[in-house]
């Protein structure tokens, strides 16, 4: 069985871009060392964390929680360079629920980026401190 769709070519080969590079961020290797020049294994989770995030907001909106999903499992591949995994997972679970509540109408959009903005700015302010006194 063979099934037509008219789609125009741009719109197929964005398409396609957009699901490898999610893909690649879910199945790529996540080796801390190895040998060979290169930028570094840091430097390679964190663009491979930023490619995916990407890939995820170019994806359509279908929900806000469907969004933050996306976006935190594309920080985590980033996730080994924290400092503070709890202030790290304390952001990716204030993310879902915020947009639990903007998909509630419970908020609009902008408030919820405004929270999440918020809590970003605190949860790095307690990082700071964290880190002045040797924490």
């Amino acid at each position: 069985m063979v099934f037509w769709c008219d789609t125009s070519r741009g719109a197929t080969n964005a398409l396609v871009v957009v699901l490898f590079l999610a893909l690649t961020a879910c199945v790529a290797p996540r080796s801390f060392s190895g040998p060979g020049p290169g930028p570094g294994p840091a430097v390679d989770l964190k663009a491979r964390s930023e490619t995916a995030q990407a890939a995820c907001r170019a994806q359509p909106l279908v929900s806000y929680v469907a969004r933050a999903k996306c976006l935190n499992d594309a920080a985590m591949i980033a996730a080994p360079l924290n400092e503070n995994p709890d202030l790290f997972r304390r952001a990716l679970n204030a993310r879902i629920e915020i947009a639990t509540r903007v998909d509630k109408k419970e908020i609009t959009p902008e408030e919820g980026a405004n929270q999440y903005a918020e809590i970003e700015a605190r949860l790095a302010e307690e990082g700071k401190a964290r880190l002045a006194n040797g924490e």
